[in-house]
């Protein structure tokens, strides 16, 4: 393989991945091996059980790679097969709640307490404090508003990105980002600015 074949697109890897060459979806598992470790780790919330999650995730995704049909971005795909693999390991793990969203969310959550959002302003424990309550909020939505919550503004995918990883409508994802929105500023409404 040529030195600048990681900067090939995910497309034309998968195109040398089907085309039999293991070297280039090797490239594509490096590329996202991290958010796809990140989304195991959100299931499992073990260390260890995440990597051998993530290592199952990538073996479906090669088994199941002739299928894939650029209708999607291949993230999209990668996601929804390891959205499923989680979703199994949670009915295997004695059918615990699906918990999809991570310990660390985004750094800037000034939509939703913009008038904190200066770190001038805020002290670190306060700021603390602030990233307790927003966790706590976002655990307290439906599942399929953390979802989407989650795959706007951690995983900062566009709308009709996440419409195709859950099977819904954009405007179904509209409404559901909009529920979780006003929810969370429900829950904040002492850190939101007026």
């Amino acid at each position: 393989m040529s030195e600048d074949s990681d900067q090939d697109s995910d497309q034309d890897l998968v195109e040398k991945s089907q085309a039999g060459n293991l070297e280039a979806f090797g490239l594509l598992a490096d590329r996202y091996k991290r958010r796809v470790y990140d989304i195991a780790y959100n299931f499992t919330r073990n260390t260890e059980e995440a990597y051998d999650l993530s290592q199952e995730i990538f073996l479906k995704a090669f088994r199941a790679l002739g299928g894939f049909e650029s209708k999607a971005t291949f993230y999209t795909w990668l996601y929804r097969i390891a959205r499923n693999a989680g979703v199994d390991y949670t009915r295997r793990k004695n059918n615990r709640p699906e918990y999809l969203f991570p310990d660390d969310f985004p750094a800037d959550e000034s939509l939703l307490h913009p008038r904190v959002s200066n770190d001038s302003v805020v002290h670190p424990v306060e700021a603390a404090e602030i990233d307790k309550e927003i966790k706590r909020a976002i655990s307290e939505l439906s599942t399929r508003q953390q979802q989407v919550f989650v795959l706007r503004y951690y995983e900062d995918l566009p709308l009709s990105e996440i419409a195709d990883i859950l099977d819904l409508r954009v405007g179904s994802i509209k409404a559901h980002l909009f529920n979780a929105i006003r929810n969370l500023r429900k829950h904040l409404e002492h850190y939101v600015a007026e």
